[in-house]
């Protein structure tokens, strides 16, 4: 399937959502800041938000579809191989019920050395720290609290976000979480270009 066609099925989703692709600019997270990636693709930005609404509207086996096509596409980057060294943030925009996903990574030697991801709230509250929430979720056999250290653990160790596995019961997290590190890593990838 090539490029356009899968931004046009993106875009097709957005559309007969109702979601606005005119929000506040705060409201992208880190997509602004990417565009420069692929600067002659208009589309880049764009594919990246149709992947977030397919990410919280649709089945699994849709978003991971997609989100290899978006990778495959653009040959985006899945490890720190061609990273520079320092801390990137990836966020993704905010989801239907106002939560940004948001990783920090801290990469030395084109090694991810350090990583702390959260779901954060636009009042500043996030899930990984309220303990109300993780009792509730705990109830399906895991949380924020045991779930994302989990995948920052993983992440450290294994260097590749593919090879990150879910937590039983958040797998959407898991998606999520890979989502923001791609944001993070594409950050990395423009640094290390910068400095040629």
């Amino acid at each position: 399937m090539n490029t356009k066609l899968i931004f046009f099925i993106l875009l097709l989703g957005i559309f007969f959502s109702g979601v606005s692709l005119a929000q506040d600019c705060n409201e992208d997270g880190s997509l602004d800041e990417i565009k420069a990636y692929i600067p002659e693709n208009a589309y880049f930005k764009t594919g990246f938000k149709g992947l977030h609404f397919v990410l919280e509207t649709h089945p699994i086996s849709m978003v991971d579809s997609m989100f290899w096509k978006l990778i495959n596409a653009y040959s985006l980057p899945v490890s720190p191989v061609c990273a520079a060294d320092g801390t990137y943030m990836g966020e993704s925009p905010y989801d239907a019920y106002d939560y940004k996903h948001v990783v920090e990574l801290t990469i030395e030697d084109q090694k991810i050395t350090a990583v702390n991801y959260n779901e954060v709230h636009k009042d500043g509250s996030d899930k990984k720290s309220d303990k109300k929430y993780n009792e509730q979720m705990s109830a399906s056999g895991t949380s924020p609290a045991i779930a994302y250290p989990n995948m920052e653990k993983q992440l450290v160790e294994k260097q590749k976000m593919w090879e990150v596995d879910a937590t039983s019961g958040a797998t959407y997290s898991l998606y999520r979480f890979r989502y923001a590190v791609t944001l993070a890593l594409i950050k990395a990838e423009m640094a290390e270009k910068e400095k040629k």
